[in-house]
């Protein structure tokens, strides 16, 4: 036997030995931890992602009166429809 077989027989053993200890269940929970692991990773750096890039379009002046405009826009669409076909509503609104 040379040195390159005596390392690799008793790593062929282990891994048999180790192949051997899980059952489906050990298999299955070691996807679902993994699966769990890579999501949260994915999750946080999609996070980090998306909040850089809503701070760099909210910097833009053109961006912010885009919003400005639909939020009024939606805003007074709102009051119409509440005024026209819901005045009850308006009426229980405490001030």
């Amino acid at each position: 036997m040379n040195n390159a077989d005596d390392k690799s027989f008793p790593l062929r053993n282990i891994q048999y030995l180790i192949r051997e200890a899980l059952t489906k269940t050990d298999k299955d929970e070691i996807k679902r931890i993994a699966k769990k692991e890579v999501e949260r990773e994915l999750k946080a750096k999609l996070s980090a992602a998306v909040e850089d890039e809503v701070k760099k379009a909210l910097a833009d002046k053109a961006t912010k009166q885009e919003i400005a405009e639909i939020s009024k826009s939606i805003i007074k669409k709102l009051y119409k429809d509440l005024s026209m076909h819901h005045p009850y509503i308006i009426d229980r609104i405490k001030v």
